[in-house]
């Protein structure tokens, strides 16, 4: 498949070429080892303070390094600049982080996504539970954190995997501790402006080192809960292409682009989180050192979702006459009138009950020669055990042509309206008044059943890690060291979806038309419901118990078309067997996939002086071989028949699960350099060539099978266990410019450009008589990206008295690539998910027992999907947020503080397409905290 034309400059000749000019000028270097955070903790014995003395630690682990780097340094023992690793990491030049439920998850590093990043923890890749291989930060408490790096050029000692960069988050270690007994403590209460709810954080760490510093012990715990709310308006399903019947003549006379639906829910979840760290080391002399360390994180989030809504999807044409929908320029349709949609009630929960650990052993042994030997070896699992713990529910009313809702799009609204004729009893019939919250919406006597599934997944990765590094100092010529290594794991992934059968979950459809019982139907209110939205929006509706919902359908007092569920018969005349929601394992959606990966890497450090400029650099390879086997279930699909009971659902019939099982390996060559040369006291220059992968997240490349036989939309989705990984050729130049220890100002350049590009592309396919469209995920040609970065702290400690507390941050990324989102007919969609410019501003004041922080975080717009399932685009619209931070140290012991996280009330907005193609409206709220923090 070939959605790009080749470029008339070979890059990799380019990149070859270009290595072999600087190898013989001897412009090699030292590698910027992933310890050197720890080795310069250790050596110069610097222990951060706080936020100055945090961002001087950071300037000098990005000055001292060949590759290009930044990193973010602990203000004090258990003190991480922010609640949270990943909102930190926003931070620095180039990253920005996506957010669930108004917390900071995940990160994109210089335009790419999470997936294109490697995360480590103390250098060791961290498991998923959600078959991706980016790293989840929310399960991660940042007391437990000692500093972070993100490397941004590659190095053949660090983890391969990373096309976007390879951030190393550290922990704490005792031996680089102040001897003697030390700890520190906080907790405090936080706020949730839509929940109105003060929920409770704590944190303790305490480190024991002896006085000779041969044997230490840090042991943490955090703990975290919120109870927050999201409010949302959404347009179910996104947005197709239809038809309007105008006048009734069954021709139709408009087409243009609707939403299949649009819905308001509110969100209530529960998150709790529990964490601790152990680490353990011993010395028992100066050549010998030896690590031991656990961590372990339990996080659970428990959602209740409650949603109004109307779907009218591409089945019901609409008949109410000439002006009864309107389009603006693009298409869209903005006023709809008559389309004779059923009003829905969805209520749906979700389980997402995390565990993460890891347990490690570190040897390192340093020989006469000053040669060392480590030795590290890792046991990690990450589970998610929802398995069947999930239930989603549609209740609701039909509507008639004369009561059906108006859907409007208005200019200036931030979202779009819904609105209800009014009902006169009197004359017994609606009037031309429109409401958006007539009675019906609250009045348990209309509810009818549609549809009911009880699912959810079980999901575990484990990760089993060794590898072995050698590093040999030499004086020999340019030459300063030698470097080598092995390293081997083993990933298992498997995901097990267990989901009632579709025989409980179409058994109680009738599209409406049969009662539930009024005590089933509940109401929900939501005070200062989407607050900061314009619009007119339903703001109490019903919902359903889905425990008794379940339990009626399953009862013998279920009513279906009239009757007793239990007292008809099938075809055959045998009674209908009462329904069952007990979740069975779907096999055709529980794949499987096994990744041993095994390799080397050699490595220089070379270093010396052109002009009487001194530079340094490093050159390596690093080989990889990979072994993949994905592993499933495959089912045939016998027969489809429409539902006499409702035509929105079909009656499937399918053959016996049959296991599958396909194998992909490959090998990589990754060439790296880096160079770094001193131009002049306070300025320098750097420059960076490599090869680098990224492989397919591992739930992309399972042998599953999604299949939607919703009449009018049959489709089947899943992986493609063929995948190769994205393949990057990368070149990078960044000059610096040192003003003091705590100033700088910095401009880079980067380029990638990415072979074996995987993205989505759809096909037409029979089955069982059928037309169905396929998607799955394929590898293209090339993407190519291009990336501009200015950086710049300033701390005025020059000025005099209070003024010297004040700093400045502020940085800037552009990027940009000739590899936008476009679409081949029959074919696929292509486009490079999460690129956009990033920038981030912080102002901070520092002054005796005085701290104060204000950060504004924004990143433009950015494709999130490629495919809708529509073929249509999902962006994510740009967004900025504020948030604050102020201590006051009573004394050398306790501090008290104060944090604001998006303090201006900003929402987040996605669209496919057009702006004006609203997909997602969210609105997470303001959240407060107040605390207190002492040290020992």
């Amino acid at each position: 498949m070939k959605l790009k034309n080749s470029k008339n400059i070979d890059k990799t000749s380019l990149f070859c070429a270009s290595l072999l000019s600087l190898s013989i000028s001897n412009v090699l270097a030292q590698e910027a080892n992933p310890d050197d955070a720890d080795e310069y903790a250790t050596l110069e014995e610097v222990f951060v303070t706080g936020y100055v003395s945090s961002l001087k630690k950071g300037i000098e682990i990005k000055r001292s390094s060949d590759s290009i780097v930044d990193a973010i340094e602990a203000e004090d023992l258990g003190k991480f600049p922010d609640a949270n690793v990943a909102e930190s990491l926003q931070r620095v030049t180039g990253v920005a982080i996506d957010r669930s439920g108004g917390e900071g998850n995940k990160v994109s590093v210089r335009g790419l996504g999470p997936e294109f990043n490697i995360v480590t923890l103390n250098n060791r890749v961290l498991p998923n539970p959600d078959g991706a291989r980016s790293f989840s930060f929310d399960v991660l408490a940042s007391e437990m954190i000692s500093g972070a790096e993100v490397y941004k050029t590659s190095q053949a000692g660090l983890s391969d995997g990373g096309i976007g960069a390879v951030i190393n988050v550290s922990t704490f270690k005792p031996l680089n501790l102040t001897p003697g007994l030390s700890g520190a403590a906080s907790i405090k209460g936080m706020h949730e402006e839509l929940t109105e709810e003060i929920t409770p954080q704590f944190s303790g760490l305490v480190n024991y080192t002896n006085d000779d510093r041969t044997f230490g012990v840090v042991t943490s715990i955090a703990y975290q809960k919120r109870d927050a709310r999201f409010d949302e308006a959404s347009t179910s399903g996104g947005w197709v292409q239809n038809s309007f019947d105008l006048d009734g003549n069954g021709a139709s006379e408009l087409q243009a682009w609707a939403p299949k639906g649009i819905g308001y829910r509110v969100e209530l979840s529960e998150r709790e989180r529990t964490s601790g760290l152990v680490v353990a080391q011993w010395a028992p002399d100066e050549s010998l050192t030896l690590t031991a360390d656990l961590l372990y994180s339990e996080y659970e989030i428990q959602s209740d979702k409650n949603q109004v809504a109307h779907w009218w999807a591409t089945t019901n044409n609409n008949t109410a006459g000439p002006g009864s929908v309107k389009v603006d320029e693009d298409g869209t349709v903005v006023f709809w009138q008559g389309h004779a949609a059923p009003t829905e009630f969805v209520h749906s929960t979700s389980n997402r009950p995390t565990t993460t650990y890891m347990s490690g052993f570190n040897v390192e042994k340093v020989f006469d020669n000053d040669s060392a030997l480590t030795l590290d070896v890792s046991h990690a699992k990450a589970k998610n055990d929802a398995g069947g713990t999930q239930s989603y529910a549609v209740s609701g009313f039909r509507n008639t042509t004369e009561s059906s809702s108006i859907f409007e799009i208005r200019p200036g609204d931030t979202v779009p309206s819904l609105t209800f004729p009014t009902f006169d009893p009197d004359t017994d019939s609606y009037t031309d008044e429109f409401t958006s919250n007539p009675p019906e919406l609250t009045d348990a006597a209309l509810l009818g059943n549609h549809f009911m599934v009880v699912e959810g997944d079980d999901n575990e990765d484990t990760i089993n890690a060794v590898t072995l590094d050698w590093n040999m100092p030499l004086e020999w010529s340019v030459v300063s060291a030698v470097k080598a290594g092995t390293f081997f794991s083993d990933r298992e992934f498997q995901r097990t979806r267990l989901r009632s059968s579709d025989m409980a979950n179409n058994g109680t459809s009738t599209g409406f038309n049969d009662d539930i019982p009024d005590s089933i139907g509940t109401l929900v209110t939501v005070d200062n419901f989407l607050p900061n939205a314009t619009g007119n929006f339903p703001l109490a509706w019903l919902t359903t118990d889905n425990q008794a919902l379940r339990d009626y359908y399953e009862s013998a007092d279920f009513v279906k078309n009239g009757e007793f569920y239990n007292q008809r018969v099938d075809e055959n005349g045998d009674p209908i067997a009462a329904l069952d929601y007990t979740p069975n394992v779907e096999l055709s959606n529980s794949p499987g996939v096994s990744e041993e990966k095994m390799g080397l890497y050699v490595a220089i450090d070379l270093e010396g002086e052109i002009a009487d400029k001194s530079w340094s650099g490093n050159f390596g390879i690093r080989a990889v071989e990979t072994n993949q086997v994905s592993s499933g279930w495959g089912e045939e699909i016998l027969s489809i028949e429409p539902n006499p009971d409702d035509p929105t659902i079909s009656i499937v019939t399918k053959d016996v699960a049959k296991p599958m099982t396909v194998s992909n390996d490959y090998v990589n060559v990754l060439p790296s350099f880096n160079f770094k040369l001193d131009l002049l006291n306070d300025v320098d220059v750097r420059f960076a060539a490599s090869q680098t992968i990224t492989r397919p997240e591992l739930g992309r490349v399972g042998v599953d099978a999604g299949i939607n036989t919703r009449p009018g939309a049959f489709s089947i989705s899943g992986g493609n266990p063929y995948l190769k990984p994205y393949k990057s050729t990368n070149f990078d130049l960044a000059v610096n410019y040192y003003m003091n220890d705590s100033a700088y100002f910095g401009v880079a350049y980067m380029d990638k450009s990415i072979a074996d590009f995987i993205t989505t592309a759809s096909l037409q396919t029979v089955i069982a008589g059928e037309d169905f469209v396929e998607t799955r995920p394929f590898n293209v040609e090339e993407a190519s990206i291009q990336g501009l970065e200015i950086a710049t702290h300033y701390l005025f400690e020059s000025l005099p008295g209070l003024l010297s507390g004040l700093g400045v941050q502020f940085n800037y990324t552009f990027v940009d690539s000739d590899s936008d989102y476009r679409q081949e007919e029959g074919s696929g969609v292509f486009g490079i998910e999460g690129l956009s410019d990033t920038a981030n501003f912080i102002a901070s004041y520092e002054y005796g027992p005085v701290q104060f922080r204000a950060s504004y975080n924004w990143r433009d717009k950015f494709l999130s999907t490629v495919s809708n399932g529509e073929m249509e685009p999902v962006y994510v619209g740009e967004y900025g947020q504020w948030d604050m931070s102020f201590s006051y140290a009573i004394n050398e012991i306790v501090t008290v503080f104060g944090e604001g996280i998006n303090v201006t009330g900003e929402a987040n907005r996605s669209y496919v397409r057009i702006e004006n193609r609203l997909q997602d409206y969210t609105y997470t709220g303001t959240r407060l905290a107040i605390g207190v923090r002492a040290k020992f």
